[in-house]
């Protein structure tokens, strides 16, 4: 659990290091949104746009770390698994919400994995005289997904019928 919780952590100070290096170096208008070929389609001003990506990691810290720990506040979390009734019995609640909050911090590593790659694919875009998206970012996204089912999957089989 603490190795997951040290990975999560570690990437939001990246996230961190790179709005503190890179936001004095952007110009004040900054492509921020990009159409499917690369191309910039919306624009930002820097402080819009690394004030927006600042709120996104506040928002991922939310939904990753402390809606967990809200959520199972009460003797019975408000969480919905399959055979709630076996897994949440009090002889394997502990062992459930550990395995709940340690999936939540690998989900949100990878969320905040994607988020770090994207900006820096955007920050890179806009030193460039003509901004473009590197298309990296498609494999980018395919891999996300690919990790996201495989995520959804082992957690449905976790959560199987004993």
């Amino acid at each position: 659990m603490i190795w997951f919780r040290r990975l999560f952590f570690t990437l939001v100070a990246i996230a961190m290091l790179q709005v503190i290096y890179y936001y004095p170096q952007m110009p004040d208008v900054v492509a921020s949104h990009f159409d499917g070929r690369g191309a910039p389609n919306g624009w930002a001003s820097r402080n819009g746009f690394f004030g927006i990506y600042l709120a996104m990691i506040l928002i991922l810290i939310a939904v990753f770390v402390l809606v967990p720990r809200w959520a199972e506040s009460g003797s019975r979390f408000a969480m919905k698994i399959p055979h709630r009734e076996y897994w949440l019995a009090p002889e394997r609640i502990e062992q459930t919400r550990a395995f709940l909050r340690r999936q939540m911090l690998v989900i949100g590593s990878a969320h905040l994995l994607l988020m770090i790659y994207a900006i820096q694919l955007a920050i890179m875009a806009n030193f460039e005289l003509e901004p473009r998206l590197h298309p990296s970012i498609g494999w980018a996204l395919a891999l996300y997904f690919v990790a996201l089912v495989a995520w959804l999957i082992h957690l449905f089989r976790y959560f199987r019928k004993p």
